[in-house]
């Protein structure tokens, strides 16, 4: 009788543990009513649409006496993207004949809302021109910017501040319009 309880016992250990090992090999993700969620695989992040467009940048000629057209194709993502591309384009250097009058301007914030480009800048001493060179500088920003459509205004602020000329010898407007510049 000792072997027969030996062996019942045997059987029922041996098949609680059979029972126990099909339970563990169950993997929770083809278990339906399973409470366990699966660990996901992270997704990979949108790939930013990057648009390319040909632009024209204004430069200025090597005696300051009229406007030079220089044209760049500028990759961007936003609207914001592409004032910032252009303004870095405007202080490049462009070729012999050519002054690039914004190269010494340092550029310290660039913002677009609402139609309004506000640029925020610092002018070192190397950079103050006089009144034709003054003309120019605000010309080629004006042209280079407003041939976005987007852009209906610029407000050009030197050291956070507003200020009532640029280099002491024009009037600056605040904000500058589009319809402004295309009466100058």
């Amino acid at each position: 009788m000792k072997t027969f309880k030996a062996r019942g016992l045997l059987a029922v250990i041996i098949l609680s543990a059979a029972i126990v090992g099909c339970g563990v090999q169950e993997k929770p993700e083809n278990n339906p009513g399973s409470t366990i969620a699966p660990t996901a695989s992270p997704s990979p992040e949108p790939t930013p649409v990057l648009n390319e467009r040909d632009t024209t940048i204004y430069l200025t000629d090597d005696e300051l006496t009229e406007t030079v057209e220089h044209t760049v194709k500028l990759t961007y993502e936003t609207d914001a993207d592409l004032v910032k591309a252009a303004l870095a384009e405007l202080q490049k250097d462009a070729g012999e004949n050519v002054l690039v009058l914004w190269k010494p301007i340092e550029i310290k914030s660039v913002e677009l809302a609402d139609g309004l480009v506000t640029l925020d800048i610092h002018l070192p001493d190397e950079a103050r021109l006089g009144a034709p060179g003054e003309q120019l500088v605000l010309e080629t920003l004006q042209k280079t910017l407003f041939q976005f459509d987007f852009v209906q205004a610029i407000q050009l602020l030197v050291d956070g501040e507003k200020i009532e000329t640029l280099m002491g010898h024009l009037e600056l407007e605040h904000p500058m319009k589009r319809e402004t510049a295309s009466n100058q």
